[in-house]
């Protein structure tokens, strides 16, 4: 992912207004120092959604979308990070830089040109797919029903016969073979001789969120040739880990239904968009990624998995369904018949039969026990259990989901949160103290709370050994971020996760001087009663280790050390 330097977003930020940038998409109106409107995010008609001019953030009490001036845009339109900083930066004025100085002049002229040749290259397939030279190809998509529309929407195109037919047009063109090869489009060989990399194929356009093509997938149309399906390499403008296939054309029913369907080929995402399903994209020939679930996650709260259900198919549904639910986000899996696809389904039973089997999907969460009580031993589910939880990104997702899995794994949820090491620690009895009365991760929040509302105590926070009393590894990250960063940079430090309860915690009104103060002593309270507790636990260990050893001297030491202590 490109980086910036942080005085450009500073600008950005200062050049654009938060307030009427959001009311380009929301009705606002104002309450107090603040701006509400229903959430553009998730379907709703009360006011949760707030908007800060003041600290520059907005939040939903809600669905908890939160974030800047950058996060709204991106989630809005579906784009990437990069993408929304580049064009907030246009319209700002801003010229950009990286974070390691100016970006490449020579970078920018090669993305530049990778661009370009792709929008040439697409264009030529789409006309070579009109001519003479692709009858047979014509004659194929006939064959398979896929509507002209669809086609015309999709950018299919031809890839002729021959080894010099898109170098030739793009030589005439004024471009280079070495520019060519560096976009994707030409292939060398050992010798440096220069050819078509895609030829007599069926040609899929994959672009970007913004619409551009960065990168083709190619497919046979005769039994004899191989491979199968053929996919650009990666290159300035293309990751394959970070695309999906389809997802310009379908990001804005996912945004209206805030639901994706996400299945396997070209093909299959062709017949749903063309059979009304159009919130529909699919994987790039590999197996899903972290960096495309985020993609999702941008634009809908659930994603239905539509892949085979053979045994691979099913192990590839585990693997993304535990990734999306990981992301915070809600997931079904649907159940296609075994031998169909999604393309031979609707071709032969319609619409309606797909739709009756998306009704009856399956929780996802659901789906994954399944799998894991049918094909695990019972060491390796609570190995998977542990597995899981670790990967959630936000700490109250946890809190979800661990009474989940635990009933549904048919484990103790003591037993799994002491492997997850989420168990009281030090042994500390039950206080009347609220925040001794908490679970781990709610205390932790509740202390990240305070130190976010009110960074001014962040050092007396650190004189009171705040992070030896914080229990959850999440709790511990973002607390050593508070410390070491502030303002841009910590923003730039924190995951989606983090930011999120960040912006949570800021959009709250810092409480008056009384209810403040009243905080930070129930504070210095518990983090007192802490540092004591592990004292103790430390004293007990010893007094057991010099009863052990029959020293004396040493027990009669540790006794006076505890006898201090109740008296203080």
């Amino acid at each position: 992912m490109a980086s910036f330097d942080s005085r450009a977003i500073k600008e950005i930020k200062a050049r654009l207004d938060l307030v009427e940038l959001v009311s380009r998409y929301v009705e606002l109106k104002p309450v107090g120092d603040r701006w509400v409107a229903p959430c553009p995010f998730h379907q709703e008609t009360k006011p949760s959604f707030s908007v800060n001019p003041s600290q520059g953030f907005f939040y939903c009490f809600g669905c908890q979308a939160s974030g800047d001036i950058i996060d709204f845009y991106k989630d809005i339109n579906g784009l990437d990070f990069p993408e929304a900083v580049e064009q907030l930066a246009r319209e700002a004025g801003v010229e950009l830089r990286s974070g390691q100085g100016r970006v490449s002049r020579r970078g920018q002229e090669m993305r530049s040109v990778c661009l370009d040749l792709h929008s040439l290259a697409s264009m030529y397939f789409r006309d070579q797919l009109g001519a003479g030279a692709g009858r047979e190809a014509r004659a194929y998509l006939e064959n398979r029903h896929l509507a002209p529309e669809v086609l015309e929407r999709f950018g299919i195109g031809w890839a002729p016969a021959g080894w010099q037919n898109l170098q030739s047009h793009i030589l005439k063109q004024g471009y280079t073979q070495q520019q060519a090869v560096q976009a994707g489009l030409l292939s060398q060989n050992d010798s440096g001789r220069t050819y078509d990399r895609f030829r007599e194929r069926i040609i899929f356009p994959i672009t970007n969120l913004a619409g551009q093509t960065i990168a083709f997938g190619g497919r046979i149309i005769r039994a004899d040739q191989d491979p199968k399906y053929l996919n650009s390499s990666e290159t300035p403008i293309y990751r394959k880990s970070e695309h999906l296939y389809g997802l310009y054309q379908a990001r804005r029913s996912m945004s209206h239904a805030k639901n994706g369907l996400l299945t396997e080929g070209y093909m299959d995402v062709l017949s749903m968009h063309q059979f009304g399903f159009t919130n529909s994209c699919g994987v790039l020939g590999t197996a899903l990624t972290p960096e495309q679930v985020h993609r999702l996650a941008g634009l809908v709260r659930c994603v239905d998995l539509v892949f085979d259900g053979d045994g691979p198919g099913r192990k590839a549904t585990l693997r993304s369904a535990e990734m999306i639910l990981c992301e915070g986000i809600q997931c079904r899996v649907v159940p296609l018949p075994e031998g169909e696809d999604v393309d031979s389904l609707l071709q032969a039973h319609g619409r309606d039969a797909l739709q009756k089997i998306i009704d009856s999907a399956q929780d996802g969460l659901a789906f994954c026990l399944g799998m894991v009580r049918a094909y695990h031993s019972p060491k390796e589910v609570l190995s998977w259990a542990i597995g899981f939880v670790r990967k959630l990104k936000q700490l109250s997702l946890r809190a979800y989901y661990i009474p989940k899995i635990a009933a549904g794994l048919d484990l103790s949820e003591v037993e799994l949160r002491q492997a997850l090491g989420d168990g009281e620690q030090g042994g500390a009895k039950p206080a009347s103290h609220r925040l001794f009365m908490c679970g781990p991760a709610q205390r932790d929040r509740e202390l990240l709370s305070f130190a976010i509302r009110y960074p001014e105590f962040i050092s007396s926070l650190q004189d009171k050994a705040m992070s030896a009393a914080l229990c959850t590894s999440r709790g511990k990250e973002l607390w050593d971020k508070l410390c070491r960063f502030d303002g841009e940079e910590l923003l730039r430090r924190l995951d989606k996760g983090e930011k999120s309860f960040l912006v949570g915690c800021r959009v709250r009104s810092r409480d008056q001087a009384e209810e403040r103060d009243r905080e930070w002593q129930e504070l210095v309270d518990f983090l007192d009663g802490s540092v004591a507790r592990k004292q103790q636990g430390n004293l007990k260990m010893a007094l057991s280790r010099a009863q052990r050893e029959g020293d004396l001297e040493e027990v009669k030491r540790i006794l006076s050390l505890f006898q201090d202590m109740v008296m203080h």
